[in-house]
């Protein structure tokens, strides 16, 4: 469930309605674990100095354009919401559990070298398609589902608000539910990569 950080109602002009609602999407910034190579997942990993930098410098790409953040409850993506948030005057509104990383597993705090050596079949495995579930994972829909879950949730509270908000979340995790939206595979997503997404009162579209 989310947990409320903070709040700050935004005004809306009295009968205006915001159907459209524009959520920025980003997977949180470096980790030591990004730099070894590390699977991460469920692990509750800090941002390093490189993090918290790329932070700072995607904060001030987005001052003046985001009114509220949204986060996993993971501490490498709340440190990176916190940042933003305080860069671009915007509360950060909820810490979600349903935005983390996918669990990955026997696989975590392991670097490639170190999986295909323990588990070289379930390696195998993840080489042919990397949605399968290596032992002790989470499973695909699973992550689709909770994802989409914490999604709607936030395009309900904008669209009450007004204005866009920033969604912080994880590589494999928002890699699933873009390619949901989009309806095609996408590669792995970079660390401070942005997207963004328009919720149009029913469903996602991706934009760009």
């Amino acid at each position: 469930m989310p947990r409320p950080v903070a709040s700050r109602a935004r005004a809306k002009a009295p009968g205006v309605e915001q159907t459209r609602v524009h959520l920025y999407l980003v997977r949180h910034g470096r980790t030591d674990w990004n730099d070894a190579r590390r699977w991460q997942g469920a692990n509750d990993i800090p941002l390093n100095d490189a993090g918290r930098a790329q932070a700072a410098v995607l904060a001030e790409t987005l001052v003046g354009r985001v009114d509220a953040v949204f986060a996993s409850d993971l501490l490498r993506a709340s440190e990176t919401a916190r940042i933003v948030a305080e860069k671009v005057a915007a509360p950060v509104l909820a810490l979600d559990a349903d935005l983390r990383e996918r669990s990955y597993g026997v696989f975590e705090g392991l670097t490639a070298e170190e999986c295909e050596a323990r588990y070289p079949e379930a390696w195998a495995a993840r080489d042919r398609d990397r949605n399968s579930v290596p032992p002790g994972g989470e499973p695909h829909a699973q992550v689709v589902a909770r994802m989409e879950r914490a999604m709607h949730r936030i395009a309900a509270t904008m669209r009450e608000r007004g204005g866009r908000g920033l969604v912080v979340s994880h590589g494999s995790s928002l890699r699933m539910f873009l390619e949901r939206v989009l309806g095609r595979s996408l590669p792995g997503l970079a660390n401070l990569e942005l997207h963004e997404v328009v919720h149009d009162g029913s469903r996602f579209h991706a934009l760009g």
